[in-house]
């Protein structure tokens, strides 16, 4: 039984919407499906949220390919003209850009992508049916985070509409109960169907002749709509009362009428036709609910009773993150760095930012949320080692940025960053360390030693030297360095080492004999490169901390912090962390993660103040809005970047329950601060 009052904790903090707000609408959601809400509660002025946070509904499954023709295109990723970088002791091809092949190389970027599934909004009587926003008032909104509803409330021309709305747990089902005199009055909602598109909307509606929408089957309480694009399809079911009539008006456009002032509605997404037999909107209700309570009673759990106004707004960012990343980042496939909210990078997924999605959800004893994706390695692990063999590797070569296919895609950066290589082994120990069994460890055991076998391939020996090198012929993960040049970043250093030593640990584990080749790597990899007492962003980088290369990631820290440190000297890596937070870098051009990763360095080194100041830092992209998401400046292309998110929980849940071989109770916060946790892991 847990001895924090979670509910009592967890209530206050549901965020409400009184006024307009274009980075502020809320979502609902299962992980594998969501659906963005203006202040209305539907989707009704998509177009004045458009510049900010647009209004989407998406799903794990639904990607579209832009079709093409042999005339158009000719080519094969692993065929197309690649560029050869030096590692030192070959050459290697990666399918950076090339100069030619521009069309085949935007086209494997931009293909598959996701795309917005549906819009539905009202249709007001009048003779225009989305009206004024002035005339929409009083408005009221709140997000349940409780119980995972959405209740949205206003007034048009003095009559009041509320509407409920949620996401069934394990159907990919949008429900509402809408209440309103208005429906006797014309009021009707109106269900839209876009052109899929790769951009941050997900939406073409300028091009309608390219798909179909069509009522396939209809009875009194059920229609059934078939969308097909190009060679994509999806089915859309509406369940409704047998008052209410839904009728298609246009090409892609599907009034839903009602005869009284309550609609009860639910409208499922699928990709195949869906079932008969689904949960009504009273069951789907009271299963949301038990879902959500399930959720906040087990698991997991932070209270900070201290600490003034920063307690409160880290609560805040802890509470809201929980249910951002619960809805957008616990899903069967790795999350788009916007999650299910809205599109960015065409919808494609990024691995080496899986990790700051979605590994706390194991550290805070959820490992069933992080698991959910964690097939995904097995089911691309073909691809994996075709990406290495065909550099010339052993092993598995995981992408960086890719889809539900595995193919990485071409990029001037992406195929050359080699952090997230690592990752699936982390996230394989993480889940022992929650369940530590033999079903696990068995379950794991190819993605594991085919991760550890390409990364103990991939070093280079120094004979000079003696020790093991990374690099040239990658990029580290502060993105702004040559290829040609780069060696021996301390992070990726650090987290070889710890990769091939948990490997073996595995090994020892299923009673195998370890891989010696893996202790010798493990053991002798370069020292991390350090110049007037500070680590350097890598070897051949004497100026890290000059205005050139003072940027992006300073991942540096992450060495000691996300990772154990075992070849880190503290002193150095304190001198270098009061070097980041004072003045040696720009701050402002760091990512949303980054202030997580910057905070577990400091928890490390024994400075919670320091810590909870770089979870707090004021910066441009350490905004985190009323809805709980991490803006990151004004990017129009990622105006929520989940990672901020997903990196808070796993800051804060180190910092509450500690890491390997710490011994304070709650190490990373300040001493003064009251906080409380349950069911969190120590950090490895």
């Amino acid at each position: 039984m847990s001895g924090i009052d979670r509910h009592e904790t967890v209530v206050p903090f549901s965020p409400v919407n009184e006024y307009w707000d274009a980075y502020s609408p809320f979502s609902v959601g299962n992980g594998e499906f969501a659906f963005t809400a203006d202040i209305t509660g539907l989707q009704t002025f998509s177009s004045y949220y458009e510049p900010g946070i647009p209004l989407l509904t998406q799903a794990q499954w639904a990607w579209h390919t832009t079709p093409y023709s042999e005339d158009q295109y000719s080519f094969d990723y692993h065929r197309m003209a690649r560029v050869l970088y030096s590692n030192g002791m070959r050459d290697v091809p990666y399918t950076t850009r090339p100069g030619y092949q521009n069309e085949e190389y935007d086209w494997l970027r931009k293909n598959p992508h996701k795309y917005h599934m549906g819009r539905l909004s009202f249709q007001f009587p009048g003779s225009d049916p989305v009206p004024d926003r002035k005339t929409i008032e009083s408005p009221y909104q709140k997000l349940s985070l409780w119980e995972g509803v959405l209740t949205s409330r206003f007034t048009w021309q003095g009559e009041t509409v509320e509407v409920r709305s949620w996401v069934h747990p394990s159907h990919d089902m949008l429900c509402l109960i809408i209440r309103t005199p208005l429906f006797e009055k014309g009021l009707k909602l109106a269900l839209d169907f876009p052109a899929p598109f790769y951009g941050r909307t997900g939406a073409d509606w300028d091009h309608p002749e390219t798909h179909t929408s069509a009522i396939t089957k209809q009875s009194e309480s059920r229609t059934e709509i078939l969308r097909v694009m190009d060679q994509d399809r999806y089915f859309v079911t509406l369940l409704t009362g047998k008052d209410t009539h839904v009728t298609r008006t246009k090409s892609h456009h599907f009034e839903i009428e009602n005869d009284n002032d309550i609609l009860g509605l639910q409208i499922l997404f699928t990709p195949q036709p869906a079932v008969e037999d689904l949960p009504n909107l009273a069951d789907s209700l009271r299963d949301t609910a038990a879902h959500w309570e399930k959720f906040w009673t087990t698991g997991g759990f932070i209270k900070i009773g201290g600490g003034g106004d920063q307690g409160r707004e880290l609560q805040r960012r802890i509470l809201l993150s929980q249910y951002l990343t619960a809805i957008n980042c616990s899903g069967s496939l790795p999350p788009q760095e916007t999650g299910l909210t809205m599109n960015s990078w065409y919808g494609k997924f990024h691995l080496e930012m899986h990790y700051w999605h979605a590994a706390h959800f194991a550290l805070w004893n959820r490992p069933e949320l992080l698991e959910r994706s964690l097939w995904y390695y097995q089911a691309i692990l073909p691809k994996a080692r075709e990406l290495a063999a065909g550099q010339g590797y052993l092993g598995a070569r995981w992408p960086k940025m890719t889809d539900p296919s595995g193919v990485d895609s071409p990029s001037p950066i992406g195929p050359l960053l080699i952090w997230q290589q690592p990752h699936p082994i982390y996230y394989a120990e993480l889940i022992y360390r929650a369940r530590p069994t033999r079903e696990v460890l068995n379950t794991y055991r190819d993605i594991v030693l085919s991760t550890a076998e390409f990364m103990a391939d991939y070093v280079r020996w120094d004979d000079a030297r003696k020790c093991y090198c990374l690099g040239p012929g990658m990029i580290p993960s502060q993105e702004n360095h040559n290829a040609r040049l780069v060696v021996n970043p301390p992070y990726e250093l650090e987290y070889w080492a710890y990769g091939l030593n948990t490997a073996n640990r595995w090994l020892s584990r299923l009673g195998e004999p370890e891989n010696p080749d893996w202790t010798r790597i493990a053991a002798y990899m370069a020292p991390p490169p350090v110049s007037k007492d500070l680590y350097l962003a890598h070897e051949r980088c004497p100026d890290t901390y000059t205005t050139l290369f003072n940027r992006d990631h300073p991942s540096m820290t992450a060495a000691l912090g996300m990772l154990p440190g075992h070849k880190i000297n503290p002193v150095v890596m304190e001198k270098t962390l009061d070097m980041v937070l004072n003045g040696g870098w720009q701050l402002d051009e760091c990512w949303g993660w980054d202030f997580p990763m910057l905070a577990m360095c400091a928890a490390r080194l024994g400075r919670p103040e320091t810590a909870v100041r770089c979870l707090l830092f004021n910066s441009a992209k350490n905004i985190y809005l009323n809805n709980g998401h991490n803006r990151q400046a004004d990017r129009a292309d990622i105006p929520v970047y989940l990672p901020g998110n997903g990196g808070l929980l796993l800051a804060c849940g180190m910092m509450a329950a500690g890491w390997d071989g710490s011994t304070e109770p709650v190490p990373g916060f300040p001493k003064d601060w009251d906080v409380q946790f349950e069911d969190i892991l120590p950090l490895p």
